[in-house]
């Protein structure tokens, strides 16, 4: 996740990732999350003969890379596809081993800030929330025909929403009486179902586990980290940068799990946070976590 401070693009934990990363010029690595390119710009201003593999799943935003000069490098690729497709691209360009992965798993401010993906619980959009448009299932289509068990399963699973059931029966007397299809309409039901007011916002659990069902996303980063693994060479490093507990339960478990059973060691014991300084120019680094690991001989 990355903000923009004064039309600078600001990627989270920059710093953390270029050290933990440990580059070798010649190295071989893979941003599996491109976004703007703030980490990807810094790792490939420290490459001499090396080559940077970029993935990014949303068009339009892979579509700007056409603007900056030093993604036009041939030391660059950028490819515009989920993570979830890494092996394939691997095999595809004929890559055995990497030196080290990224992802850094949370949405940019430009993703929340466009009023057409619906991806904001601030901003009246169409309720849409597909990272690409290549893909069919809209949260509107979930919104206006699911059960009411199926939604209060989503906001459980995905959001772990305490208040599912009592929203999901809501948005179902609701959309007897008319279709749901806009942010505010959605906003507006699952504010009605909170009582008291608090300083975080009531549909922030329910807007995330609609982006994470509709997106495969946990599914996706359980894949897309089995293939890093596997492709990991000798020294190399996997750095996660995640947001919320679901992603980092996952992270954390698959990390021990290796570290256990082959050699790979968990250099993060404990997740490690932004620092102050960086929260106060970046405020949505707040709730970044991020874990790493090294494969060692």
């Amino acid at each position: 996740m990355a903000t923009v401070n004064n039309g600078i693009h600001v990627p989270v934990m920059l710093n953390e990732v270029l050290d933990y990363l440990n580059l070798k010029k010649e190295g071989i690595y893979v941003d599996c999350t491109f976004g703007k390119g703030g980490h990807s710009r810094s790792i490939l201003e420290k490459l001499e003969k090396g080559k940077l593999i970029a993935f990014e799943w949303d068009e339009e935003t892979a579509n700007l890379v056409q603007k900056d000069k030093l993604f036009l490098s041939s030391q660059f690729h950028l490819i515009n596809d989920n993570f979830a497709n890494l092996e394939e691209h691997l095999k595809k360009m004929n890559i055995q081993e990497v030196d080290g992965f990224l992802f850094d798993l949370g949405l940019s401010s430009d993703q929340l800030a466009e009023e057409g993906r619906g991806f904001s619980y601030r901003l009246n959009s169409p309720l849409d929330m597909r990272m690409s448009g290549k893909s069919k299932l809209k949260a509107e289509d979930i919104i206006n025909n699911y059960s009411c068990e199926k939604l209060a399963d989503i906001f459980y699973h995905y959001g772990e929403e305490r208040r599912a059931r009592i929203i999901a029966r809501k948005i179902c007397y609701r959309r007897k009486k008319e279709k749901i299809t806009n942010t505010e309409q959605l906003v507006g039901i699952i504010a009605s179902c909170f009582s008291r007011k608090t300083n975080k916002h009531p549909a922030r659990k329910a807007f995330q586990a609609l982006r994470i069902f509709i997106n495969n996303e946990l599914e996706n980063l359980t894949q897309a980290l089995e293939v890093a693994l596997k492709y990991l060479t000798l020294d190399g490093r996997i750095i996660v940068i995640s947001y919320h507990s679901l992603e980092d339960r996952i992270v954390k478990q698959l990390f021990k799990k290796m570290s256990l059973e082959n050699n790979f060691y968990v250099v993060t014991k404990k997740p490690l946070a932004p620092n102050s300084e960086e929260i106060s120019y970046n405020h949505r680094a707040r709730s970044a976590k991020m874990r790493v690991i090294f494969h060692h001989g």
